[in-house]
């Protein structure tokens, strides 16, 4: 019985350094691609050089060291099954943050600081195949990351959601700010606040995905539209 015990109590340190060494690895990347390829001057290059890396990351993840070395399946990072309540949570959440952020965006040039359109400009130089990159990057990828593996890793390792939810919250709005600045990150942080209450209620990536898919597709293809960007 001992020995058992001694066995269950190594397999559980076993797994949590997993999980401890798995959060580090993926957001360590994630902060050295955008340090490295979204600083200064971005370009077209520079961009789709960092979602490309991005994506190794994310299939090296969900392929290798999700299911071979943690010894989890998908569901363990948020894919469950989906269920048609996702698609309208997700709406009506998107709904919610728009209203919040068009209270933001009046705010923020108040006190001198540029709000998440202003970035406008900057993506429309960037041309349609990247913007058709950022889209779906953020719209899968970073939902993966940022909720379902690092909140539930997070919550395997302290027992506590809130933590969890707090450096996911804090951990999405930062790894912008190399790329987006001080005002649109504020902005950002707005919808990373939705993303992971929306996440901690369901405990699944689907209406995050809906909630972040709506938000891309405006900021990178509707609004560059409207403003008269030509593919």
């Amino acid at each position: 019985m001992q020995s058992q015990a001694s066995e269950a109590i190594e397999s559980d340190a076993t797994a949590r350094l997993r999980y401890f060494i798995g959060i580090v690895l993926v957001l360590s990347i994630e902060y050295v691609l955008r340090a490295v390829f979204l600083s200064g001057q971005t370009t077209s290059a520079n961009v789709g050089i960092a979602l490309i890396l991005e994506w190794v990351v994310l299939a090296l993840l969900l392929v290798v060291w999700v299911p071979h070395i943690e010894h989890r399946d998908l569901a363990s990072v948020g894919f469950g099954p989906f269920r048609r309540r996702y698609l309208w949570l997700g709406v009506l959440a998107y709904v919610l943050a728009t209203a919040v952020l068009t209270l933001t965006g009046f705010l923020l040039p108040i006190v001198g600081l540029e709000p998440i359109s202003s970035l406008q400009p900057m993506l429309q130089d960037l041309g349609w195949p990247v913007l058709l990159g950022l889209l779906i990057t953020g719209t899968f990828l970073e939902e993966v990351f940022y909720r379902g593996y690092l909140i539930e890793r997070l919550i395997s390792l302290t027992g506590r959601p809130w933590i969890a939810g707090t450096v996911s919250w804090l951990s999405f709005t930062l790894v912008h700010l190399v790329f987006f600045g001080p005002g649109p990150t504020i902005d950002v942080s707005v919808l990373s606040a939705a993303l992971v209450f929306l996440y901690m209620k369901e405990r699944s990536i689907w209406p995050c995905i809906v909630l972040h898919g709506l938000n891309n597709a405006f900021a990178y293809l509707i609004f560059p539209l409207l403003l008269g960007l030509q593919p």
